[in-house]
């Protein structure tokens, strides 16, 4: 609520306004309109008319036909409802809602009025904004009013002895009923808004299947506070921060621990939200209470400690020091290690890691080799090398070309395998044998 001197921190939009001027308001409808005139509920329709049962009004049929039942000239309103009112000849039968006049027949034209006013005889007058918007107002202090340049005083009360005050659903009531030469000004200073714990007062029911543990609310809670959940009429406790009771709330959705039985009868009832008491966080994205992530949150990180985070289908999967398989990266476009110096150590613990690397379906592996100078040695460990060896590069085997030597410890390398730089058989340019070379088969000295 807005307050005076002060920005309003909530409402701006709605407090600090003139009120419309109420000395004489005329609805102009069209009296040849059945949706607007009802004869079987002997009803006049206007959405969020202005009119206040036992308000004096003055009809007229604007130059068409009268309504069947009316003739121009003064009635008592019946308030039906906010969209709709009825007429009564005098305002002793409009507050007891008695002979109520019988509208026979829709009448001609389109320009049929309802006339309220200033008439020294009416009191009560809807307080209003914007050409019609209804002012939320429940204290007479809400509103500065003036009769002929006089502030009327607010009294607290629905039968002021001086100056004004305010009856249900924002009718300002007069101490006495203003003339028809009186002027009249008002000023709103604030509204009052709609607010948790009062329009949240509301029942959510399910029926258990046995199997279903979480159920979808029509509001979302602050916190597990302030829903009251009962199962067959037997009250739920809440699990909280320490302990796992009967269900969890996380945004509108409420979780129970067990799945309630097939047709049990579920209740959550909403009631209301006092306010924070305590300097914990009382929001989170524009959310308040127990808030939970959603998938549309963007979150940006400095640094972080992960421990297995596993995310929705689709996003990407990080076990680190967890039971989990690794470090799967489905969705991800590239992962980058910094080290800025550092180490990166990936340590399998006791157990045994395969670190696969893999180019995937229609992918190409290209080596990055900036930085690198010269590759120094390979190492090899396998009895046969065959093209069964370059799985994932796309070529078959070739040849093993080696810049600064190769050492081969005690495996074999199967097949034919030739030294030399066209593949001719031939040891091409100069060889040196250190130690003893032993040749079985044939050979060829040239």
């Amino acid at each position: 609520m807005a307050y005076i001197g002060n920005a309003p921190v909530t409402g701006g939009e709605n407090s600090f306004r003139i009120l419309d001027d109420i000395t004489s308001y005329t609805l102009t409808f069209d009296g040849s309109s059945s949706s607007v005139v009802s004869t079987a509920d002997d009803t006049i329709t206007q959405t969020y008319h202005r009119f206040i049962t036992g308000q004096r009004v003055t009809y007229n049929d604007g130059g068409g036909t009268a309504i069947g039942g009316l003739s121009d000239g003064v009635y008592y309103v019946i308030k039906n409802d906010q969209n709709s009112i009825k007429l009564a000849p005098t305002y002793a039968d409009a507050i007891a809602s008695t002979n109520i006049i019988d509208l026979t027949a829709v009448g001609s034209g389109s320009s049929h009025t309802l006339n309220v006013a200033f008439d020294s005889v009416n009191t009560k007058f809807k307080a209003t904004y914007n050409n019609g918007t209804k002012a939320g107002i429940t204290r007479a202090a809400q509103l500065t009013l003036s009769v002929n340049g006089v502030i009327q005083e607010p009294q607290e009360t629905t039968t002021p002895t001086n100056g004004f005050g305010i009856d249900l659903d924002s009718v300002i009531i007069f101490s006495t009923a203003p003339a028809v030469t009186d002027t009249f000004w008002g000023n709103l200073v604030a509204n009052n808004f709609p607010t948790f714990d009062i329009s949240d007062n509301t029942v959510d029911s399910f029926t258990g299947t046995g199997s279903l543990t979480d159920f979808t609310l029509s509001k979302t809670p602050a916190n597990n506070q302030n829903v009251l959940v009962t199962l067959d009429g037997v009250v739920q406790y809440p699990s909280d921060n320490t302990t796992t009771r009967a269900y969890t709330l996380a945004g509108n959705i409420i979780s129970f621990i067990s799945a309630p039985g097939n047709g049990v009868e579920i209740q959550v009832r909403h009631i209301g939200f006092a306010g924070a008491t305590s300097s914990n966080v009382t929001g989170f994205y524009g959310r308040t209470g127990n808030v939970a992530l959603k998938d549309t949150d963007n979150i940006v990180l400095n640094n972080a400690t992960a421990s297995g985070i596993v995310s929705a289908a689709g996003g990407f999967n990080i076990g680190i020091n967890s039971a989990g398989t690794g470090i799967a990266t489905t969705g991800v476009k590239a992962i980058n290690f910094q080290n800025n110096g550092s180490i990166i150590n990936f340590n399998s613990g006791t157990g045994v890691v395969d670190v696969e690397i893999s180019a995937g379906a229609g992918g190409t592996w290209r080596p990055y080799t900036a930085g690198i100078a010269t590759e120094k040695s390979i190492g090899i460990n396998t009895t046969n090398l065959d093209n069964s060896d370059l799985t994932g590069i796309g070529n078959s085997f070739q040849g093993l070309y080696v810049s600064n030597g190769m050492i081969i410890f005690d495996n074999t390398l199967n097949g034919n395998h030739y030294i030399g730089t066209n593949f001719s058989g031939l040891i091409a340019g100069p060889a040196n044998v250190a130690g003893v070379l032993t040749i079985d088969g044939e050979y060829v000295v040239v």
